[in-house]
């Protein structure tokens, strides 16, 4: 099974952390964009779904080499989140950078990364036999996106022992 790479947000700049909090949302919204079954309710065309896809897949890429000329350490996305211990731990560094950037006015609320760790907290769910986890409204504000974060944090954290059994 691969090294769950952590990103660390400690050692990161003010200017460093808003741009990889950026990177981690473009990355998110593509990852949501491939894992969404084709098909969907408002009756979209394959054709533009792929098309939405790859401009998503671009942006991120643009951004992730951009990203990784001016910055070390690198941002490599290869990160796994296939079970409690793993996503938690995810959570709670995403909820540590978007702390970190939350005062900054290029600071955005991270809608598409915390749509990716529902539907990671969703499948651990199915798989665990649990319950999905509880989503509020839509976060409006980067302070509630923290919030939620923190919540599914804890939400992984109870989870761990399941998982350990299954």
């Amino acid at each position: 099974m691969p090294e769950i790479r952590e990103v660390s947000v400690g050692n990161r700049n003010l200017a460093q952390a808003v741009e990889l909090s950026l990177l981690v949302d473009l990355e998110a919204c593509w990852e949501n964009l491939r894992k969404t079954p084709h098909g969907r309710a408002e009756g979209r065309a394959l054709t533009q779904d792929l098309k939405d896809r790859q401009k998503a897949y671009d942006v991120f890429r643009s951004k992730l080499v951009a990203y990784n000329k001016r910055f070390t350490p690198a941002y490599v996305p290869e990160m796994l989140l296939n079970t409690p211990s793993r996503l938690g731990k995810w959570c709670l560094t995403m909820r540590d950078l978007y702390a970190q950037v939350e005062q900054d006015p290029k600071g955005h609320c991270p809608l598409h990364l915390l749509e990716k760790a529902y539907q990671c907290a969703d499948g651990l769910g199915v798989r665990l036999n649990q319950d999905r986890v509880s989503r509020s409204i839509p976060p409006g504000s980067i302070r509630d996106a923290i919030r939620e974060l923190e919540s599914l944090g804890q939400w992984c954290e109870r989870l761990t022992p399941l998982a350990a059994t299954a």
